[in-house]
């Protein structure tokens, strides 16, 4: 519980983390921009405001690069995301997992796979499918190595098979979130945030 309130009270920059998770709730209410334009702005949000570029504000410079990318595959991008299986359910196949990744895939900043800025763009389009990847969930699930679609698949695995086996944490951690998560892949992202921030953090 203390791992959920972590979270909840937590900020980025100067926002509160439920706050964030607000906007960009709205932000994807339906679904992926029907427009270029429209995609860059989500884009340029998850990149800036939600942390998916964090560090590298270099990075924002590819911003139009992945939302062009994104347009002009937009109807197969829109139904690979969206079509998605919940992760309880199953894995998504290798081909769904590359299809998303690729626009993420351009050299900025000495880096060129944007793996934790698609994972919270994925998020927002299924999230029942996509839970976020980023380094605290890293190293929740003790996790490395470089950025790929293997190693999104090798998260995929162990978020799904944690979450299967502590299906009886799920009722105190909603009980605890008071209702600010979308669905329980959302719940499991806190726990691995709040558990790791405890750790780096623990008089906080």
């Amino acid at each position: 519980m203390e791992a959920i309130h972590k979270y909840n009270t937590g900020t980025y920059g100067c926002s509160s983390n439920v706050d964030l998770d607000r906007q960009a709730l709205d932000r994807f209410r339906y679904g992926l921009g029907r427009t270029q334009e429209d995609i860059l702005k989500q884009i340029v949000f998850i990149g800036d405001a939600y942390g998916g570029a964090a560090g590298f504000r270099k990075a924002l410079s590819i911003a139009p690069g992945i939302a062009a990318a994104i347009f002009a595959c937009r109807e197969d991008y829109a139904s690979a995301v969206t079509r998605a299986y919940s992760l309880r359910q199953g894995l998504p196949p290798q081909e769904v997992v590359e299809t998303l990744y690729k626009p993420f895939v351009r050299l900025c900043h000495g880096k060129s796979n944007w793996q934790v800025w698609g994972a919270k763009f994925w998020h927002f389009l299924n999230h029942n499918a996509f839970p976020i990847e980023d380094s605290r969930a890293d190293k929740f699930f003790g996790l490395a190595g470089n950025n790929s679609v293997k190693k999104y698949i090798a998260f995929l695995e162990r978020f799904r098979s944690f979450a299967l086996a502590h299906q009886d944490w799920l009722p105190p951690l909603r009980k605890a979130d008071g209702g600010y998560s979308c669905c329980d892949n959302k719940l499991w992202d806190k726990v691995c945030y709040g558990v790791v921030e405890l750790e780096n953090h623990p008089a906080d």
